[in-house]
C-alpha cells in the first residue's frame, strides 16, 4: 500500500510543512550502539536540528474546524491529554522472549484480553493448572483429547476474549504448538482476526479447518499467537496492527508514547531518525494523521521510505519461493537408512530419476518419490540448498511439475554452474558471497556477540539491540555442537543456515525464520534452541538491494506488497 493511499484513509491528500515555531523541540537520536559498530566500528550518537511539524492536510472545504488547522505538535499534545488505554505491561516486559518462543502475529493490545471467569469449575481448574505449571506444554498435551471432545470447554480454558493470548514464553509456545481450531470449535465456519485482516475458514469432511480467503486460501488453518478466533459476528478488536502500517510507512521500530482508544502517539524510527507521529486507529487498522519531521531530515525520511518500498517489492518473490518450498514439503537430503554420514546423497539420485521419466527411485533399499501428491517436484535439500534453491526459484529457475515435459526451466539465476562440493557445504554461501561483494554484504559476529541459543533471555536482548544487523531477506549461519553427535566420536562444530523471513515492527527484532532443518519450515528462534541449544549466530549475509532487483522476478509495480503471510501450511486435498 502506498503512502498516498494511507493518507487518503485519513482524509488527507497532502503533507504540508508548517512554520518551524510549531516544532521547536530538539530531538536527540542515535543508531543503536551495536548497529553503529557494525557500520562504522564505533558507537556514536547524533543530535538532530530543530523539528519541523508536518501534518496530513485535510481536503478543501473541510478545514473550518480549529483542530484541523492546528500543527501536528498541537495535535499530539491534545492526544497525549486524552485518556490512555491500559495496554499490556506484563506482555511488554517479556515481548522479546515471547516472540522468540512462539510464532506470532506481532500486534499491540489496548488492554490485556480477559479470561471467561464465569466458566465451569472444570474450566477454572484447567486454567489454573496452565497458569501455575512450569511445563504448560505437558499439561496441554494431556488435555488435548479432552478439549477435542468438548470445544466449548477448550474455548473457556484456552482463549481470552477470543484471543490465543499468553505473556509467558512457555505457555505461548504450548498454545501455538498444540492448539488447533478443532479443539475450540465444531461450527462449519469460523473467522480469524489476524492483524488488520479478518480471515474465514470452513471445516472439511475430515474435520480440519481450511482458509477460504486471503493469501492463505486453501491451506489448513495453523493458529498464531495473538490470533482471535470465533464464529458469528466478529467483535471490535482489542489489538492494533503495526506490521501493516510498517509496510506503508517503512519504519524500523516503534516507541509508543500514548496508547489511546482512537489515537496513538508514537516515535517511529527510520534508521537513526526518530519521528514523533500521531496515528489513528479504525479497529485494528492504523493510519497516519501527521508527523513531526526533524528540520532538514525530510530528504532522509523520504529516502528511507523509498528504500523500504524497493526492498519489500524485491523480497516478495523470495518470500513466495520460500513459502512454496514449505508448502511442497521438500525433503531433507538424508537417507532413511544411513551408513555413516550420507547427507547430500539423494539429490543426484532424484535428479537421475526425474530426468529419466521415473516417478520414484530406490536408495539403500528405501523407496523415494520424485513428486509430491499434488505433482510438485520433491527435490531433496541440505540446509544450504534451501538458500540457493529459494533464490533460484525467485528468479524463475525450477524443475517442471508432473505432467509437463521433464526439465529445469532456467531463469535469471543458475547456481548449478558451481561444483557440488563448493555449492553444498554449509559455508558455501559465505564463500560465494565473499567472492561477490558487489552483490552481498557479509558480517562476521565477534565472539562476544555469539550468544548460545540456550540462553533465551540473553539471545532475545541481543536480537533487539542488534535488530538493524538482521533484516528480512538476510541469510544467517549458526554454528555449534549438536546433541546428535555420538559421545565416543570427536566433537564437531556443525553449521546450519536459514533466512530471516520477518521482523517485529515494534522492536525490530527478527521473529520468523525460514530454512530446511529436516523439512522446510517457517520457524522461531526457540525452535532452533530446542534442536541445538549450544549453537549461536556466526555469520549474517545480506543480499544487496540492487542484486535482488536485478536477479529476482520483481513485479514492475509501484505498489508495496502487503505484510507477508506468517504461516505456510499444506493445502487440503
Amino acid at each position: 500500500m502506498s503512502i498516498s493511499r494511507i493518507l487518503s484513509r485519513s482524509s488527507a491528500v497532502l503533507l504540508l510543512a508548517l512554520a518551524p515555531a510549531h516544532g521547536d523541540t530538539r530531538w536527540e537520536t542515535g543508531r543503536p550502539a551495536h548497529a553503529e559498530r557494525a557500520r562504522t566500528g564505533s558507537a556514536k550518537a547524533e543530535v538532530r536540528p530543530a523539528s519541523v511539524a508536518v501534518r496530513a492536510e485535510e481536503a478543501p472545504n473541510q478545514s473550518s474546524e480549529p483542530a484541523r488547522n492546528a500543527s501536528c505538535s498541537e495535535l499530539i499534545d491534545e492526544a497525549e491529554r486524552m485518556p490512555a488505554e491500559a495496554g499490556t505491561p506484563r506482555l511488554d516486559k517479556s515481548r522479546d522472549v515471547v516472540l522468540l518462543y512462539a510464532k506470532s502475529e506481532p500486534v499491540l493490545f489496548t488492554r490485556e484480553p480477559a479470561a471467561n471467569e464465569k466458566g465451569s469449575e472444570a474450566a477454572r481448574t484447567y486454567r489454573t493448572m496452565l497458569k501455575t505449571t512450569s511445563s504448560p506444554w505437558s499439561i496441554l498435551d494431556k488435555l488435548w483429547p479432552v478439549f477435542s471432545q468438548n470445544p466449548e470447554l477448550g474455548r473457556a480454558v484456552l482463549l481470552r476474549d477470543g484471543y490465543l493470548y499468553a505473556d509467558r514464553p512457555e505457555l505461548a509456545f504450548a498454545l501455538v504448538d498444540l492448539v488447533t481450531v478443532q479443539m475450540l470449535f465444531s461450527d462449519h465456519s469460523v473467522w480469524i482476526q489476524r492483524g488488520e485482516r479478518t480471515l474465514h475458514a470452513d471445516r472439511t469432511k475430515a474435520g480440519r479447518y481450511v482458509f477460504t480467503d486471503g493469501a492463505e486460501r486453501g491451506q489448513r488453518v495453523k493458529l498464531l499467537l495473538f490470533d482471535r478466533i470465533g464464529a458469528g459476528t466478529p467483535p471490535a478488536p482489542l489489538h492494533r496492527d503495526f506490521r501493516a502500517l510498517r509496510q506503508a510507512l517503512g519504519f524500523d521500530a516503534v516507541d509508543v508514547k500514548r496508547l489511546g482508544a482512537e489515537r496513538i502517539v508514537a516515535n517511529l524510527r527510520y534508521g537513526a531518525l526518530s519521528v514523533p507521529t500521531l496515528l489513528a486507529s479504525e479497529g485494528a487498522h492504523l493510519s497516519l494523521v501527521c508527523e513531526v519531521v526533524p528540520q532538514g531530515s525530510e530528504e532522509a525520511l523520504g529516502a528511507a521510505r523509498s528504500e523500504h518500498a524497493r526492498r519489500e517489492r524485491a523480497l516478495a518473490p523470495l518470500r513466495s519461493a520460500i513459502r512454496a518450498g514449505v508448502q511442497e514439503g521438500l525433503p531433507f537430503d538424508e537417507p532413511l537408512t544411513e551408513y555413516g554420514q550420507q547427507d547430500g546423497r539423494l539429490r543426484g539420485q532424484w535428479l537421475a530419476a526425474y530426468e529419466n521419466g521415473r516417478n520414484d527411485f530406490e536408495f539403500q533399499t528405501d523407496k523415494y518419490y520424485v513428486f509430491n501428491a499434488t505433482g510438485r517436484p520433491l527435490v531433496p535439500e541440505v540446509c544450504v540448498d534451501f538458500i540457493f534453491d529459494s533464490f533460484e526459484r525467485a528468479s524463475g529457475t525450477w524443475w517442471r511439475p508432473r505432467g509437463e515435459p521433464r526439465g529445469r526451466v532456467v531463469g535469471k539465476l543458475d547456481f548449478t554452474t558451481l561444483p557440488d562440493e563448493q555449492r553444498r557445504r554449509a559455508t558455501s554461501f559465505i564463500d560465494y558471497a565473499e567472492r561477490h561483494p558487489e552483490s552481498f554484504d557479509v558480517y562476521t559476529l565477534p565472539e562476544n556477540e555469539r550468544v548460545p541459543f540456550k540462553f533465551g533471555k540473553r539471545l532475545a536482548d541481543y536480537l533487539v539491540a542488534a535488530a538493524p544487523t538482521f533484516r528480512p531477506g538476510d541469510v544467517v549461519l549458526i554454528r555449534g555442537y549438536a546433541p546428535w553427535d555420538k559421545p565416543w566420536k570427536p566433537k564437531i562444530m556443525h553449521f546450519h543456515s536459514f533466512f530471516v523471513y520477518e521482523s517485529d515492527p515494534v522492536t525490530g527484532m527478527p521473529i520468523a525464520l525460514a530454512g530446511n532443518p529436516g523439512r522446510p519450515l517457517l520457524q522461531t528462534w526457540q525452535f532452533e534452541a530446542f534442536r541445538t541449544p549450544d549453537r549461536s549466530i556466526w555469520y549474517r549475509v545480506r543480499p544487496r538491494l540492487e542484486w535482488l532487483e536485478q536477479s529476482l522476478n520483481v513485479a514492475n509495480s509501484p505498489e508495496i506488497p502487503g505484510p507477508p503471510p506468517l504461516t505456510a501450511e499444506l493445502a487440503e486435498r
